[in-house]
Formats: C-alpha cells, sequence, structure tokens
C-alpha cells in the first residue's frame, strides 16, 4: 500500500530535526571543549588581581637567580636591583626608543605588529618574528620560557594585559631592566652598567645607554660581534644612530651632545 502524502512531506522534515539536533550537538560540544582548552591553557596565565610589585619583584629575582645557576662554571656578575629612579635617563630612553617606542602609548601589546609579524610567521613558516613590546618581553621574562608556539603566544597575551592592568609603566620598565640580558649570564642594568662602563647605572651618558639598547635584541651575540670582537658593521652603526637621533628629535639630548655621541664607539672592556 503507498504511503499517503502526508509521509512524503513529513519525510524532508524529520530529517532536518534530526540533523538539527545532531549538529546543534555537536556545536555545544566543540564549544564546551573549546572552553575546557581555554580554561585548561590559562591555568599558567597569572591572575591580575595576583599581581603586585613587590610579588613580581621577587619572582624577578627567582627567574634571574635560576638562569645563573644554569650558568655553572661561567664568571658571572652577581645581580643588584635597582629602582627605576637610580637608573640613568638617558638607558632608560634609549631602551625604550630602540625597543619599543610606542611604550608609554600601547596597553601592552602593539597589535598591527603583532599582526604583520603573525603573516611574516606564516610566509616563513615558522614563528620567527614576535613584535614583542617590553610588557610582552618582560611577561615572558617572568612567566614563560622561550618556546615558540601559538598557544604560548596566547598565553603572553593574555598575561600581558593582566600585567598592565596591575602595574604601571614605571612599574613594568622598572621589571624589565633589572631581569634583561645585557651579554652571556649578565643579567639587569646594575651589572651590565659595572661589566661594560665600570659604573654605577645612573651615570650612563646617552651613547652608553644606546650602546646598551642596541645589545637587547641579541645580547650574546651582539656580545661576541661587538665586544669581542670590535666588528661594527654598517646594520649596528645605523642602528647606534638611530637611536641617537631619536633622543635628539624627542629633546631628550642637545644638538651637540648628538654630533659627539654620534662619534662614540665602544672601546672595549675596562680594566677591573
Amino acid at each position: 500500500m503507498p504511503y499517503p502524502l502526508t509521509h512524503w512531506l513529513n519525510y524532508p522534515r524529520r530529517w532536518l530535526t534530526r540533523l538539527l539536533l545532531l549538529t546543534g550537538a555537536l556545536f555545544w560540544l566543540l564549544l564546551l571543549s573549546a572552553v575546557a582548552w581555554l580554561n585548561w591553557l590559562l591555568q599558567d596565565v597569572p591572575d591580575a588581581a595576583q599581581l603586585t610589585m613587590n610579588s613580581l619583584q621577587q619572582q624577578a629575582i627567582k627567574r634571574t637567580e635560576q638562569r645563573l645557576d644554569q650558568a655553572s662554571g661561567i664568571d658571572v656578575i652577581s645581580p643588584q636591583w635597582l629602582p627605576l629612579d637610580a637608573i640613568s635617563r638617558n638607558l632608560v630612553y634609549a631602551v625604550v626608543l630602540s625597543e619599543d617606542a610606542d611604550f608609554f602609548s600601547h596597553q601592552g601589546i602593539d597589535y598591527d605588529a603583532l599582526l604583520a609579524a603573525l603573516g611574516e610567521n606564516i610566509k616563513q613558516r615558522e614563528w620567527k618574528y614576535g613584535a614583542s613590546t617590553i610588557s610582552q618581553q618582560t611577561t615572558k621574562n617572568l612567566f614563560f620560557d622561550n618556546q615558540k608556539t601559538l598557544t604560548r603566544k596566547f598565553q603572553e597575551l593574555v598575561a600581558t594585559r593582566h600585567l598592565e592592568q596591575a602595574l604601571s609603566k614605571n612599574q613594568i620598565l622598572e621589571l624589565y631592566l633589572n631581569m634583561a640580558e645585557f651579554g652571556p649570564n649578565l643579567y639587569g642594568i646594575a651589572a651590565a652598567s659595572h661589566y661594560y662602563f665600570r659604573k654605577p647605572a645612573a651615570g650612563l651618558n646617552a651613547a652608553e645607554g644606546a650602546f646598551l639598547a642596541l645589545l637587547l635584541p641579541s645580547p650574546r651575540r651582539y656580545h661576541y660581534t661587538l665586544v669581542q670582537n670590535g666588528n661594527w658593521s654598517p646594520s649596528l652603526r645605523k642602528k647606534m644612530q638611530r637611536i641617537l637621533r631619536d633622543m635628539r628629535f624627542k629633546d631628550y639630548i642637545s644638538s651637540e651632545q648628538y654630533e659627539a655621541f654620534s662619534r662614540w664607539r665602544y672601546s672595549g672592556l675596562p680594566d677591573s
């Protein structure tokens, strides 16, 4: 006996209902999985409410000590914590202009630079460019290792936003300058100033500040190139000039200072 017309009319409706139920279940399953994955991913990210300058200073000291402990058998300089007002303004300006010129205006992340770096990484099929701001570098030094993955980058971005919510820009700068690596097993501006110039960090001039800023992107490689071999390549000379030129443009140094410091070259490690 043939099926009535209503049966054939309801047949697609029944399949559509089943399809909606199935896809709905898959959607909620995927959504719950994504929430669970995000919750797992953010377990290693500190909450903004738990971040204080005192706790982060202790974390910074601990992380630096761990790095130095791994340098057994190698001469190292014990780091000394310096408040920001004990560090030369010349050095601070040079580092900011060199590493992150928009540091005081962004909220921790330069999204334009991040998207450009992401496109370049996709093009080269490796995570090579990070577009990291000073806040991001501080976050990585405080909480993460050097692993370069998308998940780690996501954790870093979230942690950076928390850091910016918890601290002032000056506090972030203080953490950064006391943790930054300036050469092989050479951490913090106090150790760097003593090692390279045998003077306290408060006494650095603009040329010395620009030189230390020049080391930051690759401190071990540039230590070998500039300090051990005295090899000032054209690109490094141009970058040094650019830092000083930016300082002059911002009126951090005078025209006379710019002319004098433009001719400055690092002459090697001073005698102990």
